[in-house]
């Protein structure tokens, strides 16, 4: 079922769209998902992936809360929720992923996905100063803060959906093994066939899984173009 009511072409003017950000949102499972957290939402794309995903279900009865700590961030996916079709199901809350847990939400959420910061803070070379940069490193938002948080969130059944470089799935899998979580699903991206994988797609949850599914995704070839084919026009 191809469900365009609302494409990542339509919110381009409004939001920052990268590959990345495409990839976990198109990735991300939602079947079953009633309640839904995006930690760092940022401009709100994947939560609004999310949603086009969760409607094209037929069951409107779903909600995604969105938090990011940086107001402005905040406010920007507020607007881009706002306009889209599920404006009504849609939160944005300019609130540190602390503050949210502190606030009581036990077992609340089906699904958490996130598209953390990328680098650890003080061994980026990259400089800093800017709100791009902020937003890809960890000194605020660490792995360990998203793992130990999500495995009070999750539901029972809930399952955590994140994108990461390949570099760090070793702090990955210690993050999660930390708060008693287990990977059940991972995806290694390229950008072409003859490239080592840059980015890993990961989901985990409660359960342990004997071998978790594992797949590799080449992108611009007809299965990612399969993928995200519904968020383009």
């Amino acid at each position: 079922m191809r469900f365009k009511q609302f494409s990542v072409d339509d919110a381009r003017c409004a939001m920052k769209v990268g590959t990345d950000g495409i990839l976990l949102g198109a990735w991300v499972s939602c079947e079953g998902a009633g309640k839904l957290l995006d930690i760092g939402t940022g401009s709100g794309l994947i939560a609004l992936m999310a949603s086009q995903r969760c409607a094209a279900g037929g069951d409107r009865r779903f909600h995604i809360t969105a938090i990011d700590i940086d107001a402005e961030a905040a406010a920007q996916a507020a607007d881009n929720f706002a306009a889209s079709p599920w404006a009504g199901q849609l939160e944005a809350l300019p609130m540190s992923l602390d503050r949210f847990v502190a606030d009581g939400h036990g077992g609340e959420f089906d699904v958490i996905v996130s598209n953390p910061p990328y680098y650890i803070a003080g061994k980026s070379i990259i400089p800093a100063g800017e709100q791009r940069t902020a937003a890809r490193r960890d000194a605020d938002l660490t792995l360990d803060d998203i793992l130990q948080a999500s495995a009070k969130l999750l539901a029972p059944q809930g399952r955590l959906s994140l994108i990461l470089p390949t570099a760090r799935e070793a702090d990955l899998e210690a993050a999660a093994a930390s708060a008693g979580l287990h990977f059940i699903r991972r995806c290694l991206v390229r950008t072409t066939e003859r490239k080592a994988p840059s980015r890993l797609l990961a989901e985990i949850a409660r359960r342990a899984a004997e071998a978790p599914a594992t797949s590799t995704l080449t992108i611009g070839s007809e299965e990612f173009k399969k993928l995200t084919g519904d968020y383009y026009l």
